[in-house]
């Protein structure tokens, strides 16, 4: 295009612009007038239903006070005053001076008027003026009377209007007002009006003109004054408009100044009640000066200055069009090449590209596609993408990632996808296809998540709660986990973090803060802390807080204070526990008769009691600290130490032997060592727990008996022995002279020998048993053959209390693995026993049975049976139920003894069950024997299923 022909459009488009101002400024012109109107219109709308409101104000005041008329039987003017005082007129009715009551009389009724005022107490009712008419119109209450005095009485038939209004009123059943008149109450001659409401002696208003007449009972009424009554209502526009009211052409009221030539006037006809009034509206200067509008004048102004600038911008547009052209055609080479980058960018992308027709048919898509799609390109061209990827969540089309995922080489392959629909120049559309392959990511991200959720399941089930502390509004977020740890309800919102502080108890709360002010300000890595928390129900329980500072601004400010907090009362109890156990054990070992040193795995004394020191002559503080072989004597240590070392390992063991003591001064005493191992939780280590007791009195008390045995054994057995064998051959030398009571002499020492004897041979016995020098022959042995031997053995014991001996085998041939002589040494101990206390001319009742892998004896008789106070200590050693000197039953007390270490010795056990005076059984057992513990030669195997008894004594 040439530089003339663009000069005229430029031309053109500036004359255009003027003409569009020209009209835009007459527009506004009259848009600003159409503004006005409404505003006026607004205004004279609320006017006007503000004067119909007013009026309806009224008539409602009339009808409440008709229905009180209504509602009464009779209505004095004290009724009528208190009524209308209770209104409020002055307040709640503008313009309204007074309400009131005509009543409606002919000659009769007047008569009876005048005796009901009266007879009510009311002031002489005066009607006037004098109408000459029979029926009269009466105003009987008025009030509030002081202002309405001169209406009181008043017959308002005397004038038209009046009359009038109260006849249409009366007939129509309807509210009337009536034409303007000048009211008896006014001090000058401004207009006013009556509104008169019909009244009937019953409801509803009758339906004929005949009926009201006939039940009309009186008006209710309010006279109202044109200026105070409507004075206030057109008030309201602050001056904006005057106003004039006509009733038939009369004029009732005005305000207000009308501008000149005012633009704004309205004129409408109100029904007030039988009466039409005429309202007109015209707008004051301040409403005409406040609505003109200067957009007019400024629209035309703005319109020529824009055109002109239109006109210079389009010659400065021409002047850079070439500009342009030349630079659009450098912008064009510049694209062209940026899409061929873009292409080889795609091409080589790792993300999957493609773009789709309107049909959802891949029409172009990257070497990257094809690889996470599994399909040559070939193929994937014209393509549903559809078919090839499945979309996990529905993707809008506004480029937001969505999952997805497609098959590829017969496996499920994760996808993000992204699609983006857009349109050509041409208005077609086209989706462009992102797709990434996150498989692993998917896998990982499902790791993760099922690490959460385990360590999430882990920390509700080790109660721990965690907190996150924005240090920046001091405020928290708690996990379910902290919340029950608070007791606090899982739904309550609430300020955790000030609700937690108003909890710790008063003591721990410096503690708590000074540990996270440590932390925060980064003195210590960690905020670690102890503390009591108050619980519902007012009790307090232990918490540990651990919390670190995980996020600092580039200042070091702390940020985020995050932690977790676990209920360690139980811990705390425990430990006090703990505490309180040390302490009583220190007492315990501290004040122990017995000497005790605790040793770690090398002997070395740990800690040692005031008992030890005193056994040894050594200080406390020498002892602790020192090995424990000091005590011990040079020939010893090595051993010992290598028995207590066996112990290792082992908490049910328990090594115990007696050793010699080597004390400060020098001198040795016995001590009877028992050594425990045992593992120190809280120290890591293992210890060894040695208890020794001072026994060297009891190794010289045991070293006298020793002596004083020997001393029996070579000193009075050897001469009883004679004595025995002397005796033996006096009685059996036949003497001639012998006399009776020579003969009862030498019985009385043969038995007397005897008991000594045996007296001597079961100390002697023992002794051995007790040193642990007697000799067990175990062999196999028939147990029906030991009773039988046993009970033929011990039969002369029968003879003096005329008793027998029964025998109950249940034993089915068992055999017994014993020593033959020391198991008849135990059933003539305990048939010797029985037939002691046995009553005369009774059966001792002897039992053999099998009980699991044991054979028992029971022998039983119905003898007195044990004392109680006797039963605890039957088997020991001297023992007896009755041990004064006059006793009836002899025994040295040791037979039982004996008998119950024999048996032990051998495995077995024994007891007994008494029940006074009905039957006492003494039982004992022997293992069974079983035929593989013989040998080829009769030998006994001792290598059995059981433990063996041990035959070495007592060390």
């Amino acid at each position: 295009m040439s530089g003339k022909s663009t000069f005229r459009i430029h031309v053109l488009i500036a004359l255009i612009c003027v003409v569009m101002t020209l009209m835009l400024a007459f527009y506004a012109k009259q848009i600003a007038q159409r503004r006005g109107e409404q505003t006026f219109s607004a205004i004279v709308n609320d006017s006007r239903d503000a004067l119909t409101m007013r009026m309806d104000s009224y008539l409602l005041s009339l009808n409440s006070l008709a229905a009180f008329y209504e509602a009464s039987d009779f209505v004095s003017a004290q009724d009528w005053a208190v009524y209308v005082e209770a209104l409020d007129i002055e307040k709640t009715l503008p313009g309204v001076l007074g309400l009131g009551f005509v009543q409606p009389t002919d000659g009769p009724e007047l008569l009876d008027l005048m005796s009901d005022v009266r007879a009510g107490g009311e002031p002489e009712l005066v009607v006037h003026p004098n109408t000459g008419r029979t029926n009269k119109m009466i105003i009987r209450f008025i009030e509030p009377l002081p202002l309405n005095a001169a209406a009181r009485g008043l017959d308002i038939s005397f004038e038209a209007n009046r009359r009038i209004a109260a006849i249409t009123s009366r007939d129509s059943g309807l509210p009337q007002v009536t034409a303007p008149i000048n009211l008896v109450q006014g001090r000058d001659s401004k207009v006013g009006a009556l509104l008169l409401r019909p009244i009937y002696d019953h409801s509803p208003i009758p339906a004929t003109k005949a009926e009201r007449i006939a039940s009309h009972v009186g008006w209710v009424y309010a006279p109202f004054t044109m200026d105070q009554g409507l004075n206030d209502l057109f008030a309201s526009g602050n001056g904006s408009f005057a106003v004039t009211v006509e009733d038939a052409g009369n004029a009732i009221f005005s305000a207000g100044q009308p501008a000149v030539n005012s633009p704004f006037t309205r004129t409408q006809t109100i029904d007030v009640y039988g009466r039409t009034w005429t309202v007109s509206w015209s707008g004051a200067a301040a409403f005409k000066e406040a609505h003109a509008s200067y957009l007019p004048l400024i629209v035309l102004l703005s319109g020529l200055s824009m055109s002109f600038l239109v006109w210079r911008y389009l010659r400065m547009l021409t002047n850079r069009e070439n500009d342009i052209n030349a630079l659009v055609e450098r912008k064009t080479r510049a694209l062209s090449d940026r899409a061929q980058q873009n292409r080889a960018v795609i091409e080589n992308s790792v993300f999957g590209v493609m773009q789709l027709d309107s049909d959802g048919i891949v029409r172009s898509a990257n070497a990257a596609s094809c690889a996470i799609l599994g399909i040559e390109k070939a193929k994937l061209m014209g393509r549903l993408l559809s078919e090839l990827v499945i979309e996990d969540e529905p993707c809008d089309g506004t480029g937001m990632p969505c999952a997805a995922h497609a098959m590829r080489d017969g496996k499920v392959c994760k996808l993000e996808m992204q699609t983006k629909v857009w349109r050509r120049s041409n208005g077609m559309r086209v989706q462009s296809v992102l797709l990434r392959d996150i498989t692993k990511e998917a896998t990982s991200l499902q790791a993760l998540t099922d690490t959460e959720e385990r360590w999430n399941l882990a920390l509700q089930g080790a109660e721990i709660g965690v907190f996150d502390v924005d240090l920046r509004k001091n405020k928290s977020v708690v996990s379910e986990t902290w919340r029950r740890l608070m007791d606090i309800p899982l739904d309550s919102d609430i300020d955790t973090q000030a609700h937690f502080f108003s909890r710790v108890h008063p003591d721990d709360l410096p503690v708590l803060q000074a540990a996270d002010r440590d932390a925060i300000l980064g003195n210590t890595p960690r905020s670690v802390s102890e503390f009591r928390v108050r619980m519902a129900d007012g009790s307090y329980r232990w918490l540990r807080s651990d919390a670190v500072v995980v996020e600092r601004d580039a200042d070091g400010t702390a940020l985020r204070l995050v932690g977790a907090q676990t209920d360690i009362t139980a811990l705390r109890a425990a430990e006090t526990a703990i505490k309180h156990g040390e302490e009583l054990l220190d007492l315990v070992i501290e004040r122990a008769p017995v000497g005790t040193a605790i040793t770690n795995g090398h002997g070395t004394m740990l800690r040692a009691n005031g008992a030890l020191s005193a056994i040894t002559g050594y200080p406390e503080d020498k002892l602790t600290g020192g090995h424990l072989s000091l005590m011990l004597a040079a020939t010893e240590r090595d051993s010992f130490m290598e028995e207590i070392t066996a112990l290792r390992g082992d908490t049910h063991e328990t090594y115990r032997g007696e050793h010699l003591i080597c004390c400060a001064d020098g001198e040795e005493r016995w001590g009877l060592v028992k050594v425990s191992w045992a593992f120190d939780p809280a120290q890591a280590m293992e210890i060894y727990i040695v208890q020794i007791n001072d026994i060297s009195t009891e190794k010289r008390a045991a070293r006298i008996k020793s002596e004083f045995i020997a001393t029996i054994s070579h000193e009075l057995r050897t001469p009883l022995t004679s004595i025995k064998g002397a005796l033996g051959l006096m009685g059996t030398k036949k003497i001639e002279a012998t006399s009776g009571p020579i003969t009862r002499l030498l019985e009385i020492a043969t038995v007397n020998t005897d008991r000594l004897i045996n007296l001597v041979n079961d100390i002697l016995d023992l002794e051995k048993i007790s040193a642990g020098k007697m000799d067990f022959n175990l062999d196999s042995i028939g147990a029906t053959d030991l009773v039988s031997v046993a009970l033929e053995s011990n039969r002369p014991l029968l003879l003096k209390s005329a008793l027998t001996f029964r025998l109950i085998d249940m034993s089915g041939g068992a055999h017994v693995l014993a020593d033959e002589n020391r198991i008849a040494q135990v059933l003539s101990n305990l048939l010797s026993n029985a037939c002691k206390f046995a009553p005369p001319k009774t059966a001792i009742a002897v039992q053999i049975s099998v009980v699991d892998d044991m054979v028992r004896f029971d022998v039983t008789d119905r003898g007195p049976g044990v004392p109680d106070a006797f039963r605890d200590r039957i088997f020991g050693a001297f023992s007896q139920a009755d041990s004064s000197d006059t006793r009836q039953k002899g025994g040295t007390g040791l037979g039982l003894n004996i008998s119950r270490q024999i048996v032990e010795r051998m495995g077995g056990t024994i007891g007994f069950d008494s029940e006074p005076d009905v039957r006492t059984t003494f039982y004992f057992t022997c293992p069974i024997a079983l035929p593989e513990e013989l040998t080829s030669d009769g030998a006994i195997l001792l290598e059995r299923g059981r433990k063996q008894p041990s035959f070495a004594g007592v060390a």
